[in-house]
């Protein structure tokens, strides 16, 4: 993993959106801090938060796991509230997203951290500029990808997909991590699509398939202590070694 500064980094990102980005992100920055890294976090674009409630937007939420918490401006570049791909809420709110202004934020981030992970919105295609997509900006700030999907049934093209679309242009993928973000549930059929899901991913996957991680009730009932139970998975402590072990 590689950056400006030699320092450890990657960018998270997702087969789509509501894969549970954000709670993976904040589950590795706890479990990279119990080994001894200096994390940085940094969510450049969020949309759908909501201006009244900004305590519960996923920015702060990470912003909480650090310490001493940095300015909310520092970790998100461009907050929209409305729940839209993030070039239509730039378009809507007559705010261009400035990439190149994304990767200068994050340079001059990285070197105060051993450990710097970027957040990304929705899928890899996602549309930031009318020129750029979210594949554009991981090519921009020359990192590896460490995915997020699911293990619903449909997940093996979209991971897949996903991956491809990631080595067309070059970009290092150091991991894929199967995450289911809603409720178990008790229907068979459902039980089978998902562990024959996650068989065939590992399967066909070219790169290190972590997981899945199980719906964690307590992320949904009380976020902190739902993070801080699921950095101590074993499959969420293995990705935190795997990642430090690569090197930069």
């Amino acid at each position: 993993m590689r950056s400006q500064s030699n320092k450890l980094a990657i960018f998270i990102t997702g087969t789509d959106t509501g894969t549970g980005k954000t709670t993976i992100t904040a589950a590795l920055t706890l479990a990279l801090q119990q080994k001894g890294q200096l994390v940085g976090v940094m969510k450049p674009v969020e949309t759908g938060m909501d201006p009244q409630r900004q305590e519960e937007s996923d920015t702060a939420r990470l912003r909480s796991l650090l310490s001493p918490p940095p300015p909310f401006s520092s970790i998100c570049l461009y907050a929209f509230p409305q729940p839209l791909a993030p070039l239509a809420c730039a378009r809507e709110a007559g705010t261009p997203i400035d990439v190149a202004r994304i990767a200068s934020r994050v340079q001059d981030l990285t070197h105060q951290f051993s450990f710097f992970i970027v957040e990304g919105a929705g899928g890899v295609l996602t549309p930031i500029t009318p020129k750029h997509s979210m594949r554009d900006l991981i090519v921009t700030l020359n990192l590896p990808a460490l995915v997020v999907g699911r293990t619903s049934l449909g997940s093996v093209n979209h991971l897949l997909l996903t991956l491809e679309a990631l080595q067309h242009v070059g970009i290092k993928t150091c991991g894929v991590v199967l995450n289911d973000p809603i409720a178990n549930t008790v229907m068979e059929t459902i039980r089978q699509q998902q562990t024959s899901t996650a068989e065939l991913i590992r399967e066909l996957s070219t790169v290190p398939v972590f997981g899945p991680l199980e719906f964690e009730e307590g992320v949904r009932a009380t976020w902190r202590k739902g993070v801080e139970t699921l950095a101590k998975h074993p499959e969420i402590q293995r990705l935190a070694s795997h990642l430090t072990e690569m090197g930069p």
